[in-house]
């Protein structure tokens, strides 16, 4: 069975990201459901808004250590890049942990909503890493340019909490509402004509994938140096998994 799920609830359709067995870490299966299920929701006449969940202890981790250390690497832009395409309104319920490419993706919904107590983390230095697929634009734009350069570069995770005081622009509510909230705002958007939503939707969705795209020619081919050298491999190999690596 896909661990993706759609469920329709009047207007909303609630597309879930239940990947147990793989800790909902990024995954070429992912890259290949993910948009295939947003997809099918905005297929769906019934539908005007969509609502991403997760886990409840996590929303989306970053890549898996095995693809980390593959030596070809699978294209995962369609899953870190899912909701801009979406060709209807997305509310990201980011109840659990967003890490890396995680946090890319979840950030890149139109709505996104966070939890005070989880953790959210740009990591990709731990590793020697640099972004990709626009995060580099995406972070400071979402979260305030100082606070999501801050993240980018100490590589540390924030709780929801912490993100609030520093006056990140997202709304963070309580852990156990954040679900909650999230199909409040869904439903509320969701009362506009699905026709115009449509339109308002590819309005935004334009503007940030030509912002998102405009990153990217910047980051690839750093990102690609830093992918093919010794010192990422060895450092994903000592610090990968760690659980200091989510909670610092």
């Amino acid at each position: 069975m896909s661990p993706v799920t759609v469920e329709v609830d009047e207007r909303v359709a609630v597309v879930t990201v239940a990947d147990v067995d793989g800790g909902n870490a990024i995954s070429p299966a992912l890259s290949e459901q993910v948009p295939a299920a947003l997809a099918s929701a905005a297929a769906d006449p019934r539908v005007h808004v969509v609502l991403a969940a997760g886990l409840p202890a996590v929303f989306a981790a970053g890549a898996s250590r095995e693809y980390l250390l593959t030596e070809e690497r699978a294209d995962v832009e369609p899953f870190v890049r899912a909701f801009p395409h979406c060709p209807l309104p997305v509310v990201a319920a980011m109840q659990g942990h967003a890490i890396g490419g995680g946090l890319s993706h979840g950030l890149y919904a139109d709505v996104p909503v966070l939890s005070e107590r989880s953790v959210y983390a740009a990591n990709f230095l731990n590793y020697g890493l640099v972004p990709e697929y626009g995060t580099t634009w995406l972070l400071p734009n979402r979260l305030g340019h100082t606070l999501g350069t801050e993240m980018l570069l100490t590589a540390r995770g924030y709780r929801g909490a912490e993100l609030r005081a520093r006056s990140a622009p997202v709304r963070v509510v309580p852990h156990d509402e954040v679900f909650g909230s999230s199909l409040a705002i869904a439903r509320d958007i969701a009362r506009a004509p699905r026709h115009a939503l449509r339109l308002l939707k590819e309005q935004l969705a334009a503007q940030a994938l030509a912002a998102g795209d405009a990153a990217i020619e910047v980051e690839v081919g750093r990102h690609e140096q830093a992918w093919r050298s010794e010192e990422f491999r060895r450092l994903v190999e000592q610090r990968y998994g760690r659980a200091e690596e989510i909670a610092r």
